[in-house]
């Protein structure tokens, strides 16, 4: 422990031991580096800004492992060697080095996605880009116009860096949630990147759930088409590897193990307008028309045995209950049954005798 005695900022950002602690605190290693500041008093303040930068690094990408973080940590001390001469008081004061480690990790892990996909300590130290930051800390939402014409609905407590100025891309860095309605361009393509999630669009509207402390990522689609995938994929056919979501379908991305599934949205929204959908009146109506009727509403797909439910008929009115219950309905008549696959619907039962 005497070696602590002599640790200097870069030390402890290189040490492994110190790393697993603040990133994985527990009673016991919490125990021995109290009993380390204790000892070495002098460090004490050297051992919080040590810690603080760890903190502040494992938020921005918390799925960085702790080798690179140390890679990252050195990347920046040199960078910092190599700048304008200070005096050694300055250069190891808190507020410079962890205000430069801030602006430098930021930067380049939160605010800049690179085309190609370079190790976490070359990252960290990348050039960032003329962005724009936004933040929502009132308790309505707010509107964001962009100079393209989209538009962003910030959620209560999210925060977005947006760059729109590439003449190849227009980009979006969202921390929290937000409803976006993009202006079609299919020569720039909109990207929303979030916390291991990539978001591909041309011209729609969706919303993205993407706070920093929950598990999982989500992106739900009311209008238009996106390609979801995820931003831990390596090489040139990441996109390929996604999935596409169309109007009410849901995407959820887990970032325990890079998994995306996609569903129904919860409360699946109309499509038509609402002289269309006063049209969709049936008597004595086979079933399988029916079932084109709500793919047109809702524009989910319907999945179903044809030949078994071939002499269902029945009379129904489509504009009055949700999707779910006009499933729920016509299974009690047909005695079928739903199950929400993949973002579809698949309707099953024994189907009508004549």
């Amino acid at each position: 422990m005497d070696r602590y005695a002599n640790y200097s900022l870069q030390d402890f950002l290189q040490d492994e031991s110190f790393i697993r602690w603040v990133k994985y605190p527990d009673p016991e290693s919490d125990q021995y580096w109290q009993f380390v500041k204790d000892q070495h008093f002098s460090n004490s303040d050297l051992i919080d800004k040590a810690a603080a930068m760890i903190k502040a690094l494992a938020g921005f990408y918390p799925q960085v492992p702790d080798c690179e973080i140390q890679k990252g940590h050195q990347a920046i001390l040199e960078r910092l060697e190599k700048s304008t001469v200070f005096p050694l008081k300055r250069l190891i004061n808190y507020t410079g080095i962890a205000a430069s480690f801030l602006i430098l990790s930021a930067i380049s892990l939160w605010f800049f996605k690179p085309s190609v996909k370079l190790p976490f300590s070359q990252t960290v130290i990348s050039d960032g880009f003329d962005s724009k930051t936004l933040s929502n800390e009132t308790q309505e939402p707010k509107l964001i116009t962009l100079s393209d014409g989209s538009t962003i609905i910030l959620s209560h407590g999210s925060e977005i860096s947006y760059e729109m100025e590439n003449s190849a891309r227009r980009e979006v860095y969202l921390s929290g949630e937000a409803t976006f309605s993009v202006v079609k361009n299919a020569e720039r393509p909109f990207y929303v990147y979030t916390n291991g999630l990539t978001t591909k669009v041309l011209g729609t509207r969706f919303k993205v759930s993407a706070y920093k402390h929950t598990d999982n990522v989500k992106v739900e689609v009311s209008a238009g088409r996106v390609r979801v995938y995820s931003s831990s994929t390596e090489g040139d056919h990441a996109e390929k590897q996604g999935i596409v979501l169309t109007p009410n379908q849901k995407a959820v991305y887990t970032k325990k193990d890079f998994q995306i599934t996609r569903t129904v949205v919860p409360k699946p929204v109309v499509l038509v307008s609402a002289t269309q959908l006063k049209s969709y009146i049936y008597t004595d109506t086979p079933l399988s028309q029916i079932f084109e009727g709500l793919e047109q509403i809702y524009g989910i797909k319907v999945i179903y045995d044809k030949e078994k439910f071939k002499d269902c008929k029945l009379n129904m009115v489509l504009s009055d209950e949700s999707l779910f219950e006009k499933l729920e309905l016509i299974g009690k008549v047909v005695e079928g049954r739903y199950n929400l696959i993949d973002g579809q619907v698949v309707f099953i039962g024994d189907g009508c005798s004549e």
